[in-house]
């Protein structure tokens, strides 16, 4: 019986593969009866893109992706790492770098790794490295990509370190990755992008997406001060944080030299993230030297009226004035 049972319950996948058909039908006889175009579907360009990808029909056949195609958060996962791929994507258009060769991507804190099974079938010949020190994270799924590996290490230690500064030695570009890092993680991440860029000679980018604030453990911490200063200014705790670690990498740059070289900084809000309370800020650099806009990767598009998008506004941090919200 309980053989029969699992074969009939369908997994997460299944289920929202099937809710986007229902709304492509519902909006398509919508336009026919209303002849409406706008959209009012729940799920996000990037949850669909990913849906109609190879990756998806991979996912759909081989067995040891299962623990992901029912995963209840999976169209979170599937959101984050898209929306985390186009700013890669971004990064990689202005450096000129196709990913065909000689790329490594390190995720950092990947936990199952949604992330590094996006970027293993978008670059099949780039190299993926997964960092977590998760003991109970299932990663057989691992065993299906070639150009990925996991690691179960921390990455404040010493052996992640080694990890990221041997990828810089086979590679000719690294691209540390980090995804809704909690914390003072998000600070671990540029440590490390900082050091991978002095040892490569600037061949290591960061794409970095950060989510909680730091515990206020020390008064002299790093970010420690953040929600007594949002709320003075009157302005996001979220916002301010991405801003201090926003400037703490241009401090890096500077510290080298490279910060008055055009080497920039950039925040991007990938706004086509769904969600409430959605971390959807991205911080930014590049290997080559980087203007105030980077090519744009996804068009805004028109949904019930208003129109959403990628921000078209990509500053360096250090031009960055913190206004009062209204």
């Amino acid at each position: 019986m309980s053989s029969t049972f699992s074969k009939t319950v369908k997994t997460k996948l299944e289920h929202t593969l099937e809710n986007i058909a229902r709304e492509d039908d519902y909006e398509e006889e919508t336009r026919k009866t209303m002849r409406s175009s706008s959209s009012s579907s729940r799920y996000s360009p990037h949850v669909r893109e990913f849906l109609a990808s190879r990756t998806c029909r991979e996912m759909q056949t081989d067995e040891r992706f299962r623990s992901w195609t029912k995963k209840k958060s999976l169209v979170k996962e599937i959101d984050e790492a898209m929306a985390c791929k186009k700013q890669i994507e971004r990064i990689l258009q202005r450096d000129g770098i196709d990913g065909r060769e000689g790329l490594t991507f390190v995720d950092l804190c990947s936990g199952k790794g949604f992330l590094s099974i996006v970027l293993s079938f978008a670059f099949p010949n780039a190299k993926v490295e997964m960092i977590d020190v998760d003991e109970s994270a299932n990663v057989e799924h691992v065993k299906a990509m070639k150009n990925v590996r996991f690691h179960r290490v921390d990455v404040k230690s010493k052996e992640c370190e080694k990890i990221v500064e041997e990828a810089g030695n086979v590679s000719t570009c690294v691209m540390i990755c980090g995804v809704h890092l909690c914390g003072d993680l998000s600070r671990v991440a540029i440590r490390l992008w900082r050091d991978a860029r002095r040892k490569m000679n600037g061949r290591a980018a960061l794409v970095l997406s950060p989510c909680c604030l730091p515990q206020r453990r020390r008064h002299d911490a790093f970010g420690f001060h953040v929600k007594d200063q949002a709320k003075t200014l009157n302005v996001d705790n979220y916002r301010l944080w991405c801003i201090f670690l926003s400037l703490e990498m241009k401090r890096c740059l500077m510290e080298d030299e490279e910060g008055e070289k055009g080497v920039g900084v950039h925040m991007v809000q990938d706004e086509f993230m769904s969600g409430r309370d959605v971390k959807n800020t991205f911080l930014s650099c590049c290997c080559a030297k980087c203007p105030l806009a980077l090519p744009s990767a996804v068009e805004g598009i028109e949904t019930n009226g208003t129109k959403r998008g990628i921000s078209a506004s990509i500053l360096q941090a250090s031009r960055w004035k913190i206004s009062k919200t209204r």
